[in-house]
């Protein structure tokens, strides 16, 4: 009977371990925004253009230095036929301040521009919209870029 019981126990012991371990987890996965967190939004807008004011279509926007960042963002966008892009990114635990770091690159196996980057700072007072309580608001910057032909040679 001692034996019987000991195993009982040792076999609840070990599938209580497992079902806590699986539970734990499941629940990791990577929130953009959790019940009471300060969230802010953060836009970044414009056009890209060649140097005779040509709007570039497909040209890559890429942020390059937010991985360490929560949320994670590995958004890429794109330019559209009129040069335009928009870049957003949602902030959970809302900075005070936040540097965007965006990379501009022609994504063809034999690029006719050369690539570009551009740094776009907000600050606390640029957030307009909150809700004084847990959305901080958002806060839009724009910027045109004009990308450089590659000389040929």
């Amino acid at each position: 009977m001692k034996k019987l019981n000991r195993k009982l126990i040792r076999g609840t012991n070990w599938a209580l371990a497992g079902l806590l371990s699986l539970l734990g987890f499941s629940s990791c996965g990577n929130q953009v925004e959790e019940y009471g967190t300060p969230h802010a939004d953060f836009k970044v807008t414009g056009r890209v253009t060649d140097e005779a004011g040509e709007p570039l279509s497909g040209i890559r926007v890429v942020p390059t230095n937010l991985k360490d960042h929560y949320p994670s963002p590995h958004d890429t966008v794109y330019s559209s036929p009129d040069g335009s892009y928009k870049y957003r990114y949602n902030a959970g635990f809302a900075p005070d301040s936040l540097y965007i770091k965006l990379k501009f690159e022609d994504p063809t196996k034999r690029p006719d521009y050369e690539s570009d980057s551009i740094t776009v700072d907000f600050a606390k007072g640029d957030l307009k919209g909150g809700d004084n309580h847990w959305f901080r608001g958002e806060a839009t910057k724009e910027v045109n870029v004009k990308l450089k032909a590659k000389k040929k040679s």
